[in-house]
């Protein structure tokens, strides 16, 4: 199944009066309710990146620097975002500026937003003494913050990053102070104070330091800023990063952008790429994953980067394609990425093609990914009475469905809890385990019990939570009231999981007790997509205990996979009687050709279990008919010892000949006497002349026909006759063409 979730805050679910009462009290027909689908994008982010342009920097630090400020404004999920680039050095004498702004804040809605961030950040420099080479870290955080005050209609988050090689230098600039050591100080307390400024307006900082950065300032920076951005996931919690050299800039300040906007990332992989030679590079996108960019770092300009999905299908690096929409950008400069709006789930392919006369390099691709999830709650019992159990139900929503493989659903913590007038908070413990009040193991359905306290009062609201890597910490309420005396509807509705194709329908029941007047009660569907409908609007409740049907109809065009949803079943008054899930996938219809090879294949395995039937049956046939455990032994009378014995030959057919000469049992070929098996331990023997004679069995000896010479016994020892009792005979003399064959334990003799 294709999941393709999205990341955004979790709305509130207002229950809002889908029926108006008349002045008769009748109820007006109830339309289907669709939930508009989640924002268009993740939440969207304000980013300020702050790059050290001091004299400490060789060129090729600038250049680190320049690829992972660009893989950020690149790889930005949200096209709502704001991104601005900030360098920094020192103000040392007249004419300088100890920041230089080479990115406003620029959205990234459109590619040519993109590049124009890709190339300003080529801007960024190594500042000689003349520009103000030192590191004053206090004008920068300042100009960062004044970024961040500007009007925002759109919430973003804040988040600044602050990448440098040094520690806090202003020794030589004079606005600090009189002298070196006064101007540092002065310097610091100016942080100081903006990191209390950060905090209050929730602004986040990473820091990412290298070379000779002080780390103990920079965790006072990450410490000093907003901490809580993702609901307290520890990896989301803003710390500084010191890497060992430029080189591992790039990935760190990836992480540490993905951590900041509440997002997942990927293993960055690299390989060598020659030149005008072509390599493969595979990262992978998860199911809950609803956007993301894959971002490739390529040095030169002239690589070329093809990328195909999980299906081998090339991607285009604009447009749309099934239900995936993609951007590409930086595509002209040494870091370029491909945001996806719907990405297809599981491994990709990216393809970098090196032309002739380009230098060998190191390549990378790394994915940073967000689900934009919205949860959806549902209450057992809407409208509670104090000491009453409530089973509160929670799952995950998507843009095009829900989630429900616990693989994806893997790392993410579902919580909830109630309050209310009359009694403290109440946490609920959430399980997907199929015991207790969850209804199945492994269904994406998490489910909690919780009894209404008995000092309820009036309302009550339950709070459904959602948090874990590469999701925002969400949340969504469901608010109701305790049931008073005049609440006499009860109700169920009874949806079961099923598995539909577009056009088909499902078959649901609402049973609705009433212990007052009758009533008339609208039934509505929520957070369902546009395709699937109900085929009833309202219902007659009358007094006592009814019970009424119901269709939820997937119209043709409807997507595969699960469909989200909830029906509703509301009073007069649009207060909730009763609500449950949607449980129904869809699945596409089997092509007629794939119907045929089914078929075929099935037809297949028939003949092949009736042939390998049939075959053990012939084998069956042959080892009851096979006399190769018999031997044979000849009495002068019966009791007496055997004068000779013939062991039946191995593998040579169900029956084999032998004759009497010289008081010896010879073997024959077409001629003589011939022996096979017969029903049960019998053996069969037949004469010269054709005639059968009596059965043998073991312990039981047969007369031979005479013809005017000495008559003859003949008796049979079955090795498959273990157990029976047989009589004891001496040892025969050693024959010519007789087996020498002595009776084995397990023998029957005569």
């Amino acid at each position: 199944m294709r999941v393709t979730p999205s990341l955004r805050s979790l709305f509130t679910l207002t229950v809002t009066a889908v029926v108006t009462a008349v002045v008769t009290g009748a109820v007006s027909p109830v339309p289907a309710a669709q939930a508009a689908p989640p924002a268009d994008d993740v939440k969207p982010v304000r980013v300020v990146i702050l790059v050290d342009e001091s004299g400490s920097l060789s060129g090729a630090d600038v250049a680190r620097e320049r690829a992972a400020a660009q893989l950020i404004a690149l790889s930005e999920l949200s096209p709502r975002s704001q991104v601005s680039v900030v360098g920094f050095g020192s103000s040392n004498g007249p004419g300088q500026s100890a920041v230089d702004i080479v990115c406003p804040l620029t959205g990234v809605q459109t590619a040519q937003d993109r590049e124009s961030l890709s190339r300003c950040v080529e801007r960024l420099r190594r500042r000689e003494s003349s520009d103000g080479n030192d590191t004053d870290h206090a004008a920068a955080l300042d100009q960062a913050l004044s970024i961040m005050n500007e009007p925002d209609d759109q919430q973003r988050s804040k988040i600044v990053f602050l990448l440098t090689d040094g520690v806090l230098d202003v020794a030589r600039s004079a606005q600090y102070g009189a002298d070196a050591e006064s101007r540092n100080r002065n310097a610091q307390k100016q942080i100081d104070s903006g990191l209390k400024d950060a905090e209050r307006a929730k602004v986040q900082i990473w820091p990412l330091g290298f070379g000779s950065a002080d780390k103990s300032s920079l965790d006072a920076f990450a410490a000093g800023g907003w901490r809580e951005p993702c609901g307290g996931q520890e990896s989301a919690t803003p710390r500084a990063r010191v890497v060992a050299d430029s080189k591992d800039v790039e990935r760190s300040l990836l992480e540490a952008f993905a951590y900041a906007r509440c997002a997942g990332i990927g293993d960055s992989v690299t390989d060598s790429l020659d030149s005008g030679a072509t390599v493969d590079l595979h990262v992978t996108i998860p199911i809950i994953a609803t956007d993301g960019s894959i971002v490739v770092v390529k040095r030169d300009r002239r690589v070329q980067v093809t990328y195909f999905d999980p299906q081998g299908t090339q991607v285009p690096k604009q447009g749309e394609q099934n239900e995936s929409t993609f951007q590409a950008a930086g595509e002209a400069g040494p870091v370029e990425s491909l945001r996806i709006r719907n990405p297809v789930p599981g491994q990709w392919r990216i393809q970098l093609k090196s032309p002739p006369g380009v230098d060998r390099q190191d390549v990378s691709a790394t994915v940073v990914w967000q689900g934009a999830l919205r949860a959806s709650i549902s209450l057992s019992n809407p409208r509670p009475r104090p000491g009453e159990q409530v089973t509160v139900r929670l799952r995950l929503q998507t843009r095009t469905g829900t989630i429900s493989d616990p693989a994806a659903l893997e790392g993410l913590r579902f919580s909830a809890r109630l309050t209310g007038e009359g009694f403290q908070e109440t946490p609920i413990e959430l399980g997907d385990t199929g015991g207790g009040a969850d209804r199945a193991k492994d269904d994406g359905e998490f489910s909690g019990r919780v009894a209404v306290p008995g000092t309820a009062t009036g309302t009550l609201s339950f709070l459904g939570k959602v948090t874990g890597p590469g999701v925002a910490g969400d949340e969504r309420p469901y608010e109701t009231r305790i049931a008073g005396p005049a609440d006499r509807l009860r109700g169920q509705v009874r949806l079961e999981a099923a598995t539909v194709e577009p056009g088909g329908e499902v078959s649901g029941t609402v049973g609705v007790t009433n212990d007052g007047e009758p009533a008339r009660l609208g039934l509505r569907l929520l957070d369902a997509p546009g395709t699937v409908s109900l085929s009833a609007q309202e219902l007659q409740a009358p007094a006592g205990t009814s019970e009424h049907a119901f269709t939820l109809r997937i119209g043709s065009g409807a997507a595969e996979g699960q469909v989200g949803g909830q029906v509703q079943v509301v009073d007069a008054a649009g207060q909730v009687v009763a609500e449950d899930f949607v449980q129904v996938e869809v699945q596409r219809p089997t092509p007629m050709w794939l119907r045929a090879l089914q078929a075929l294949l099935i037809l297949l395995v028939v003949v092949a279990a009736g042939l390998a039937f049939l075959m053990v049956r012939r084998r069956r046939r042959q080892r009851a008919a096979d006399p190769s455990e018999l031997t044979l032994y000849l009495f002068d009378r019966p009791g007496e010892r055997d004068i000779s014995q013939l062991q039946a030959p191995i593998g040579e057919g169900p029956e084999f000949g032998f004759t009497i000469t010289d008081r010896r049992l010879v073997r024959t070929y077409g001629t003589g006497y011939t022996v096979r098996r017969g029903e049960g331990r019998s053996v069969l023997v037949t004469d010269p002349r054709g005639q059968r004679l009596d059965p043998l069995f073991p312990g039981r000896p047969i007369a031979l026909p005479g013809d005017g010479e000495k008559a003859f016994y003949l008796g049979v020892g079955d090795r498959r006759a273990q157990g029976a009792e047989q009589p004891a005979y001496g040892p025969a003399e050693p024959q010519q063409q007789t087996s020498t064959r002595r009776p084995m334990p397990g023998d029957d003799l005569i």
